[in-house]
């Protein structure tokens, strides 16, 4: 987790809330797929949560993942090991295990699509932080991606294209931008909180706003939806977004809490691991009916996410997770540092 030194104290310290932000934004991912993957979605109410949970979770997550790639030189170096390489085990795994209706390497599957998006931006971030308007562009190359049907769930093109801005942002703020943020007045945060949850709860329940195009891998076309129509629900929730995730700097409190403690640091293998329970979960509904109720399934999915949190969140996971990843970055990297001492010394 971040420390920080710096002549402000408040700035120094351990930064308990992105710690609590990131537990929360998983913790919603988990009860997201728990309640889209299994059930009676889509339910009014769930299709209701569901909206708000994508409104805030990946643009959050983003958000923070590019506020902490800052070290570019060192994302580069280790994105191999850090994304490329866990996304193929893992994508492969899940569709070896779950059949072949899923989709293959080339077209990653339920959370993995995030491990090659952050791959993607890891190579790319030096070079894009020094592009002058990067930000506005990138917000337009999300809105225009829509439009094009080729780009597609390949690679996790679309998805790396439409939350590219969020990555961005995170990359260029300062410690200081944020903590100016987690300042604003709450009252004023709180009011604008409730207006967008307001707002896109209203369109979602009466049909206007589909959850899924937002950060869908599918194109406009793909929703009977004309381009202006398409980009103009997207930049709805370019608008939206930004104000929830606020939402979380201001609200979510800067100390260690109950449960959730440092787990918002063992994030990894919950993100990794939770889909093979969530598929699990699906295949029990056959001997467990009464979770094809909504107001069952949701208490069962909040419980689930706590518990897979608690779960694969223990500290002896994290450690193997880092220990069996650590040891191949370190002879994937090995020969290379050895060969470039070796030119040096050579050169000398």
């Amino acid at each position: 987790m971040e420390t920080l030194t710096h002549a402000n104290p408040a700035l120094s310290r351990r930064w308990y809330r992105a710690d609590n932000i990131r537990w929360l934004l998983l913790f919603n991912v988990i009860v997201e797929h728990m309640i889209t993957l299994t059930g009676c979605f889509p339910h009014p109410v769930l299709e209701l949560v569901a909206t708000w949970s994508r409104l805030v979770t990946m643009p959050g997550f983003c958000f923070l993942s590019g506020y902490f790639s800052k070290n570019t030189d060192k994302g580069y170096d280790n994105a191999i090991v850090d994304f490329l390489v866990p996304y193929i085990i893992f994508n492969t795994l899940f569709t070896l295990i779950f059949g072949s209706d899923y989709p293959t390497i080339f077209s990653p599957t339920f959370q993995y699509w995030y491990l090659l998006s952050m791959f993607c931006w890891k190579l790319t971030a030096k070079t894009l932080v020094k592009i002058r308007g990067i930000i506005p562009l990138s917000i337009a190359a999300a809105l225009l991606v829509g439009i094009c049907p080729d780009v597609t769930n390949f690679l996790s093109l679309s998805r790396t294209i439409v939350f590219l801005p969020y990555f961005l942002v995170g990359l260029k703020m300062s410690r200081e931008d944020v903590r100016k943020i987690e300042q604003l007045p709450k009252w004023a945060v709180g009011a604008a909180v409730v207006l967008v949850l307001a707002v896109m709860g209203w369109l979602n329940w009466h049909g206007y706003f589909d959850h899924r195009f937002y950060y869908n891998w599918n194109s406009y076309f793909y929703y009977h939806l004309p381009p202006w129509t398409g980009m103009m629900w997207r930049a709805v929730g370019f608008i939206a977004s930004p104000v929830l995730v606020i939402g979380l700097f201001v609200f979510v409190p800067d100390r260690s809490l109950p449960v959730i403690r440092d787990g918002g640091t063992r994030t990894m293998v919950p993100y990794l691991l939770h889909s093979y329970f969530v598929m699990w979960v699906r295949y029990l509904l056959i001997f467990v009916p009464a979770l094809d109720r909504w107001y069952i399934l949701l208490p069962f999915a909040l419980a689930s996410g706590v518990g897979l949190m608690c779960l694969l969140g223990l500290p002896a996971l994290d450690q193997l997770y880092k220990s069996l990843f650590g040891g191949l970055k370190r002879k994937m990297f090995a020969p290379a540092k050895a060969l470039a001492a070796a030119s040096k010394d050579k050169q000398t």
